[in-house]
This record gives structure tokens, C-alpha cells and sequence, in this order.
């Protein structure tokens, strides 16, 4: 048996792509050549480890198995070349990242300028998902780090509190004109919402406060979407509880407005997440340490609603 770390490099950019064709323009390699590589990973291995179809390729039950494996080996293996070489080596490499929900598209450009500026020699792709999905692409290692709520759900995973996010009511501009500054959950409750289904970590928030509070919430519309669920608020045809950087956009255009939810206010922690048994590159470090550096700014301007932990919420 003769597999070479470059299979694998290969194997797992396939796997990942989900395509020959993407993964040989990743990798800036003939796909003939590509394809020669897994085929002969695939002879020393005596197993089919792609299933290709008109689409791309889909991983075997023999692939399924070796992914996992082949994307800890090569995360060791970069840690130890990093940790051989010395404290002074540049970051340099991919990493992978994975951003839940409506974080994504405020943080995906100021994190792109401040990598590109700081690590030219780090190539980071940036992917965005459901908390789940999230959750997933990292306990499987098709993520290298993931941006996501509720940290301390998480297990075998080890996580880095970046803020936390309080969550608002939002409603029509003319509906929330009538309402106070601050809303008592327990009127919030009554309302007709519009809310993501019961798998998200939203969702499972807003449910144990009603548990708490002895209510039975009145979801009109289960939508696993920020553009559906502001579409069906700025319509009036139910209000939502949301965090302020879900909507950011459609409240700064006055498309609909937000009121603060109290007794008992509700939060959740955003943070940087890992799998504790695989190492971070150097990359995936100074990636790490860049997105919690570019999310803490970005709430001490004022350009994300929330608070660093540690510190204290600001009026407004």
C-alpha cells in the first residue's frame, strides 16, 4: 500500500466540492490527473470510494469512512510540520469556515478584508447554513471552525464566547409605534408569529421561555428562512422574535421596526467552535482569532447588536 498525503489533500477537496471538476479548479490541477490520483487511492485501498453521477460525486460508504480519518490526518499533520518548523512560520493554507444564519452576511466581507490583509498566504472559504447544518459540516470536518449559537449544546467540541446577541420583537413600523420601548414576553406570547421550526436553536429559545412562563406560543408560520420570516413581518401578517442582525437591513430601510423583549430577556452566545480532537492549523488559528477580533469590533461600533462577554449591554 502506497497512499500519499497528496491522495488524501485530493480526496477530501472531492468530498468537499461534492465534484471532480470543482475540486480539480480548487486544487489548480488537470482533472485527468486528479482523477488518476484517486483511482490509484482507490486500487491501494480496494474499495470505490466515489459514486458519480450526472450532478458530480457523492461520497461511498467506504468514502463516508475514510473522510473522516483522512481530514484528521492531514489537520495533524499540518500542526505538526507548523510545530516542527517553529513559532516564526507564516500562516499559510485553506481553511474552512461555517457561519450560522444571519451572522453570515454582515461578517463574511470584514472577515475576508481582515485575512486577505493580515494572512495573504491563507486561502479562507467561507460557507453559511442552518445552526444544524453548521453543526454538522463541523463534527464532520468538512469545516475546519464554525461561527454558531449555543456553544455549550455542543459536545466534543471546544468553543470561544465571541458575544452575545439579545433577542427583539419585530413587527410593521405601524404596528410596533404602539408598542413600549421594552415588551414583557408574556404579552409577546399572545401574538401571531412567525418563527423557525423546532430543530433550530432560535426556536428551542423562545420555547423554554414559554415553558417557563406557563404560555403556549401562537405560531402562525414555521419558516427556516431571515428573508421569508422579515417578508411575512413586513406584510403584517405576524410578528417575529428575532435577533437585530438578522433584519439589520430591513430595519435601517424602515421596512419593519424591533422592540426589545423583557422579563425574562432572551439571549444566546455566538462563538467559535472546534473539534477538541483535531488540531488547529496555524491558519485555522489566526483565522480563529481574526473573526472573534473583526465580531468584537464590529459590536463596539455599533455595526453588531450585542455585547462582548464580560462587558455590558448598552442602552439605546
Amino acid at each position: 500500500m502506497n497512499i500519499t498525503l497528496r491522495q488524501l489533500r485530493y480526496f477530501v477537496e472531492i468530498a468537499q466540492s461534492r465534484s471532480f471538476s470543482r475540486a480539480a479548479e480548487h486544487l489548480s490541477i488537470a482533472q485527468p490527473a486528479l482523477s488518476q490520483n484517486i483511482a490509484a487511492l482507490e486500487e491501494d485501498l480496494e474499495v470505490v470510494l466515489f459514486k458519480r453521477h450526472a450532478r458530480g460525486a457523492e461520497l461511498s460508504p467506504a468514502g463516508r469512512l475514510l473522510f473522516d480519518k483522512a481530514v484528521d490526518l492531514l489537520a495533524r499533520t499540518d500542526a505538526l510540520k507548523e510545530q516542527v518548523a517553529g513559532r516564526d512560520v507564516r500562516p499559510s493554507g485553506t481553511v474552512r469556515l461555517s457561519i450560522a444564519g444571519s451572522l453570515a452576511g454582515l461578517l463574511v466581507a470584514p472577515l475576508l478584508r481582515a485575512v486577505a490583509e493580515r494572512f495573504p498566504e491563507v486561502e479562507l472559504t467561507v460557507r453559511e447554513g442552518m445552526s444544524s447544518e453548521v453543526r454538522t459540516q463541523v463534527e464532520s470536518g468538512q469545516a475546519q471552525l464554525a461561527a454558531m449559537p449555543s456553544p455549550s449544546e455542543l459536545q466534543g467540541m471546544e468553543s470561544l464566547p465571541v458575544f452575545e446577541e439579545r433577542f427583539m420583537l419585530f413587527g410593521t413600523c405601524a404596528a410596533m409605534r404602539r408598542k413600549p420601548a421594552q415588551i414583557p414576553f408574556a404579552e409577546v406570547a399572545a401574538l401571531a408569529l412567525a418563527e423557525p421550526d423546532g430543530a433550530h436553536d432560535l426556536r428551542k429559545i423562545i420555547e423554554r421561555a414559554a415553558s417557563a412562563a406557563d404560555k403556549r406560543l401562537d405560531v402562525r408560520y414555521e419558516l427556516n428562512s431571515p428573508a421569508m420570516l422579515i417578508s411575512v413581518v413586513r406584510e403584517g401578517l405576524a410578528f417575529s422574535i428575532m435577533p437585530p442582525s438578522a433584519c439589520q437591513e430591513a430595519v435601517a430601510a424602515k421596512a419593519i421596526a424591533g422592540r426589545l423583549v423583557v422579563e425574562p430577556e432572551l439571549t444566546r452566545m455566538q462563538a467559535v467552535v472546534w473539534p477538541r480532537d483535531r488540531p488547529l492549523s496555524l491558519a485555522a488559528l489566526a483565522v480563529r482569532d481574526t473573526l472573534v477580533e473583526v465580531v468584537r469590533g464590529m459590536v463596539r461600533e455599533g455595526r453588531l447588536n450585542g455585547r462582548i462577554p464580560g462587558a455590558s449591554h448598552k442602552k439605546k
